[in-house]
Order: structure tokens, then sequence, then C-alpha cells
């Protein structure tokens, strides 16, 4: 028993010296040793390294380009009257570039009166069950003497989407209009609104309807507005549309 403590005294020795000297706030270094300090309060904690190794890794990390929207499974329904037809041409290109579906409804001649008074919106939300709606409407209702009266048929059309995201693409005028522009943006948000009042496009022979180069150009302005306030992907086509789309012209009511 007596060797064995012996042993351990002679063991223990040179441990006890070095934490001494460690601990030790004067430097005591014998002739011919290198010690360094043990420094404890600089000492991190498990919790600190974490944070440490964190910060250090995101240093040396290049940074994460910002991923793209996932469209997988969108769904978008486009609809609105005549002045919305060559949107829709463009909008296919759109489509097929950045991989969603999408279905097309041009009523000629429509108003907002008779979207939200029928039932043609309905049919074709259970007919495609859309994720993403596009609207173009009023270009029938830009000189009516009292278009606040459309109000409550704006705001059916709307509730009719049940919820979903939507935009709302202004009408371009081509001889002002009377305030209905307005009474839309003040119904939808700006944050849905696309103002094309401020684009000057060429207009066809009827001095009314932009030509459908004319009308891509503008899907061309949509698709950036788009791109910069929604999650949903809006990459310029690089070709025309192959796939064909549903394109659902329905005629004037009578």
């Amino acid at each position: 028993m007596k060797l064995y403590a012996k042993v351990i005294a002679i063991l223990a020795l040179p441990l006890i010296f070095v934490v001494a000297y460690a601990l030790c706030p004067i430097q005591l270094p014998p002739p011919g040793w290198t010690l360094s300090k043990l420094d404890l309060k600089a000492s991190p904690t498990p919790s600190d390294r974490g944070v440490r190794d964190s910060v250090a890794s995101c240093t040396i990390t290049a940074p994460l380009e910002e991923a793209a929207p996932d469209t997988t499974g969108l769904r978008i329904l486009f609809f609105g009257d005549s002045m919305a037809e060559g949107l829709v041409r463009r909008m296919a290109d759109y489509a097929q570039e950045n991989g969603y579906d999408l279905a097309r409804v041009i009523w000629y001649n429509s108003t907002t009166r008779l979207w939200a008074k029928s039932d043609t919106l309905q049919h074709y939300i259970r007919k495609y069950r859309p994720t993403f709606f596009m609207v173009c409407l009023g270009g029938n209702e830009q000189f009516l003497k009292m278009p606040q009266e459309r109000e409550a048929y704006v705001r059916e059309i709307i509730n009719r989407m049940e919820g979903k995201p939507f935009v709302w693409i202004g009408i371009p005028t081509w001889k002002g209009d009377t305030g209905f522009n307005n009474m839309v943006l003040q119904c939808v948000g700006e944050e849905r609104y696309f103002n094309s009042r401020r684009l000057t496009l060429k207009r066809g022979s009827d001095r009314v309807h932009p030509t459908f180069g004319a009308a891509s150009q503008w899907m061309d302005s949509i698709a950036v507005w788009m791109k910069d306030r929604y999650p949903i992907q809006m990459q310029k086509p690089t070709h025309k549309a192959t796939h064909k789309f549903p394109l659902h012209l329905l005629q004037p009511v009578k």
C-alpha cells in the first residue's frame, strides 16, 4: 500500500504544479519550460461554442442565391373582356416558359355587371380549380357617368375568387375615363392592381384595342410587376408557346 501511495504522490506532483501555475496570476516558468496561461474567463461555454462555430461557418460559406419560386401545380385562370385578348395570347408564352397551367376566358363586350350577375365565373372556377387569378375588366365601362355604382359588382367578383391571390389589370385608357379605374383600385388595393394608364400602347384600327404586338409588350410589363410582388416565377419567354392552353371566346349577350 505504501508503494502505491508513493507512486500516486509522484505522479500527482507534476499535475499539481501545472494547475497551480495555470491559475497563478504571475509568471513562474521553471528553467527550460514553456507554459501557456489558462484563461478561464475567456473559455467558451458549450452554447458559446455553438454560436461561434455558426458564425465561423457563415463567414466561409458563399452567399446562397435566392431560390426561384416553386410554381409546381400553379393553376391560373385569366378572364376578362376583349381588351384582354392580346394579353392572354402572350400569357400562354409565360405559362409554358415557367411551367404552370393556364385557362383563358374572353367574354366580348362584357362588363363587371355581367360577370357578377351570371354564373360564368363560377363555371370556369369549378372546371379549372384555379389557384391564381388574372383579371382584365372595365374596357366597356370607362365612360360611365356614375362608375361607383359598379363597385358592388367588382367586390362580388373578388368574393367569388374565394381569397385566392389575384391581379387586376387596369385598362389602358385611350381618352381618359370618368373614374372607373380609380374605383377598381380602391376595391382591390395597390398591391393587386396594375395601373396600365401610364403605358403608351400602339392601338389597332379601332384606336381602342392594343395591337397584338403592343399587348405582348403590355404583358411583359405586367410580368415584371408581378415578379416583384408575388412568389411566382415569371421568366420572360424565349419562344412562342406550342402548348394549346384552353381558350374560351364567349360572344356578347344580346
